[in-house]
Formats: structure tokens, sequence, C-alpha cells
């Protein structure tokens, strides 16, 4: 049974075909910073392996660290925003406070958040992966968990129930040398598997980054096998079960690595030196899932300052960097998959900045004076999310929080919301079904490849979103 009326549908079909959105970034319409601690001593983010922001329909997450006592004493702070970074939570410590932790990472689906830190024995020096996680947006914690010893900061991302943990482990003291290691959960955090070796070089492999969108995880991360750092690029397509050999993406003195993916599309950004000189922002690109790559290129393009720390994220052909140098923090937007990019616009003051979205809007978090501080741009990103919901709103006034991607699309479709999606149902342009689904789930794919090229109504809940299949 669709659980839904007819009169609805035709409102639905009757926008798809004579609606078109075409939203336009303006830069100028940052707004003014907030500060989201201002009880801080020393905040700080991490080094751009791990995000320090995700989102979730209009729901923003944020994490980071405070030192209240330099090199000895950190805590591990979250703070969320419900309503698109208006207004936010007031600041919770999810690691002990009375410890050294530092370095956290976050990932997003649903209500479930995830959170990694390293914590370091403030007498051993001893350092370990801890993990916790939240099940209902933010309001409530589980216990921390721990994952196990490590060199440097762990990373983590998630896909559906499948919780995704990276990080670098020391193998050898003499000569001294660390390697990628991995390990999931498949209840959503609840209970991990055993840690997997995924590097083996001499010398230094560390500072992983890792992404997860379907069945296809995707990793990247600083290493020394050939006696200059550079960085290389794994891919699993079966949820991390078995991965494909390593890929050199460059040849340039290479660090500090982000990776992200949407649909065929995978990217890597990271801080390099092209040809001598000052370290840029270098961009490698896939357009076939991590299977062939382009060089890397330079899109911060400016030899005269280095450049440092990228982040990024992608929505369709929408491509957001953030990264530092010169000054202070900098945004780099492309809308045509990285083919051109519009000037570099400054974020102002300090540096470690991270970015995300939520529909059309952009959220970006930086510190400042040993402060952690947010802005957003309401109308920051044109990309395949900010196609609004067909005019059907939620019985409490609010547009649904579901997104899909890629839009348009080939073969699949990824539907994901702050909820359950409960029937998913397609109509043709005809008001006919072509695909119905039942699940619980908050997160789903959807094989559309059999489906003729054109436009369809996909509808979850109370909400009607277009999708165009290529």
């Amino acid at each position: 049974m669709i659980h839904t009326s007819t009169n609805l549908l035709q409102k639905a079909l009757a926008l798809a075909i004579f609606t078109i959105a075409l939203p336009v970034i303006t830069i100028a319409q940052w707004s003014a910073p907030i500060d989201l601690y201002p009880s801080a001593v020393s905040a700080t983010t991490n080094e751009s392996m791990g995000t320090c922001i995700g989102t979730s329909g209009d729901t923003v997450h944020v994490v980071w660290s405070d030192q209240t006592k330099k090199n000895k004493i950190g805590t591990i702070y979250y703070s969320h925003s419900v309503d698109t970074g208006s207004t936010w939570s007031a600041p919770v410590a999810l690691s002990t406070v009375n410890k050294f932790a530092l370095n956290p990472a976050i990932a997003i689906n649903g209500r479930n958040v995830h959170v990694v830190w390293r914590e370091i024995d403030t007498i051993t020096g001893h350092r370990a992966s801890w993990y916790k996680h939240s099940l209902d947006g933010g309001k409530t914690w589980g216990p921390a968990v721990f994952i196990d010893s490590t060199a440097d900061w762990p990373a983590v991302s998630v896909s559906g129930k499948t919780v995704y943990i990276a990080n670098d482990r020391i193998v050898t003291t003499s000569p001294y040398n660390t390697e990628i290691f991995f390990l999931r959960s498949t209840d959503n955090g609840a209970t991990w598997g055993a840690a997997t070796r995924l590097s083996f070089a001499v010398g230094r492999s560390e500072d992983e980054a890792i992404y997860a969108e379907g069945a296809h995880v995707h990793m990247s991360w600083n290493d020394n096998r050939t006696g200059k750092f550079k960085i290389f690029y794994k891919e699993s397509a079966d949820f991390g079960v078995t991965w494909d050999p390593d890929v050199a993406l460059d040849s340039a003195y290479d660090y500090s690595t982000m990776v992200y993916s949407t649909g065929a599309h995978a990217d890597v950004v990271a801080a390099g030196i092209p040809k001598g000189g000052h370290y840029q922002i270098l961009l490698s690109q896939s357009a076939d899932t991590g299977a062939t790559w382009s060089s890397g290129t330079n899109v911060s393009n400016d030899t005269a300052h280095a450049y440092f720390y990228p982040d990024m994220v992608r929505d369709g052909s929408d491509i957001h960097i953030t990264y530092s140098g010169n000054g202070g923090g900098w945004y780099l937007h492309s809308a045509d998959g990285g083919t051109t990019w519009d000037p570099a616009y400054f974020i102002g003051a300090g540096g470690s900045d991270f970015v995300a979205y939520t529909g059309c809007a952009l959220h970006v978090i930086y510190i400042n004076a040993n402060h952690l501080y947010y802005i957003r741009n309401l109308k920051g990103n044109t990309g395949s999310s900010c196609s609004k919901p067909l005019g059907i709103e939620q019985p409490n006034g609010n547009m649904a929080s579901t997104i899909v991607y890629p839009n348009p699309a080939k073969n699949n479709i990824t539907i994901r919301s702050n909820a359950e999606l409960g029937l998913i149902t397609i109509y043709n342009l005809l008001g006919e079904t072509v695909y119905t689904e039942q699940t619980d789930a908050a997160e789903k794919q959807v094989d559309i490849s059999k489906l003729p090229a054109g436009v369809y109504i996909l509808h979850t809940r109370n909400t009607f979103m277009k999708v165009i299949k290529e």
C-alpha cells in the first residue's frame, strides 16, 4: 500500500515538471562567526586527516579538543545545532577531563553520531585510539570504547550501520616504522572486529583519511616508502573485506590528506610541493570509483605562499575545499567538478578549517586565538542536495531532512535521512509505481539502472523529491 494521497502526488508531479531551482553561490553571504565554546583555554581540532564537522538533515555536529594544560591535559568536546547552525547546544565532554585527549574526528549517519580520538597517557606516554557514539542525535552518549594502540590520531567513517576506523600503529621501533590498520563494526559501533593491516612498506605510513559510501570504502594516507612523503590511496568495494592494491597519487612531496566520494567520483586532496617552493593544495580525482586517477592539480595556485591542512566535501559537481595558510583560513569552490574554480575566499584569521553542507547551506568551523568558531553560507552549496523537496511539508511544518545522491544518476542512488525512511516509492511522470520497498534504515542504496532515462518522483514518508535518471 502507498501511504500518500493522489492529490499530493499530483502536486509533486506538477512541480517536478514545471519547477527548476537555479541556486547561485554568493560568497558575500557568509555569516558572522559564532564562538562555539567561549570558555575554551586552547581549542584544537585535527590536522585534516579526520573531519571535525558532520551533518544530517538540518543538524550540524562538531567535535574538538580543549587543551587546558599544554601537552598534558586535553578533553574532547561535542556540540550540535538542530536548526542549520542558528543556535548551538552547550558543549558536552566526551572524554575524561583529567586525561590528555586530542585530535578528534566525527562521522554521521542519520541520528547516529560516531566520534574517535587519540589519548596519550600523561605518565607513560602510551597512545591509544578511543571511540564513543550517540544513537539519538547527540543527546546521550554510550561509554568510551578502547579501540587499540596507535601512533597518531584515528579516522572514522560510516555507511548505514557499518562503522569504519583507521589508524596507524608502530610496527617497529628500530628502524621506526608505522603502518595503516583498519577495523570495522557492522552493528553501529556496538562490537568491533579484529584490526586488519592495510599497508606494508618500510618507513612511515600515517595520517590516514577514510570515507565510506555504500559498499565502497576509500582511504588515503601519507607514506614515505619511496624516501619522500607521497599520498597513497586504497579502495575496497565490499565493505572493507578485501582491498585493491596501493596507488601512489602524486609525485610531489605530499602531506595532510583527505578523501571523499560521491557515486563514481572519488577525490583526494593534500598539501604538496609540485616543483619545489611552497606547499600548495593539490587535488587528485577519479571518475571510476578509484580505478584510475588524474595527477594532483594545484587548486590553491599561489606559489608565493604555503598552504596546509585541507578538508573537502563534494555534492554532485559542487566541490568545496577549506585549507590553512597565508594568514588564516581559505575556501575554494568549483561548480563543475574541479575543472574551473572560483577565486579563493578568505575565511578569517586562524586556520584548521573544516567544511560540510546541508542542502543549500555550507558550514565551516575554524580555530582562531585558541577558540573554535563557526560560520555558514545559506546559499553556499549548489549541488544536487540543494534541490528542495517538492513542496510537501511534514506535519510540524518543517521540510523533511532527506537527501538523494548522486542526482542525476545512471546506476544507483543513495537516499539518506535523519530518521527511518519507511516505505520508499518511486513514480514515473505518469504516476505509475516503478519501485517500492519498506526499510527501517535511515540510509538506503537503490538500483535504478534498469529504469529508462528521465525524471522520476521519489517518495519517503511525507517527502517528495525529484530524481533524474541519466
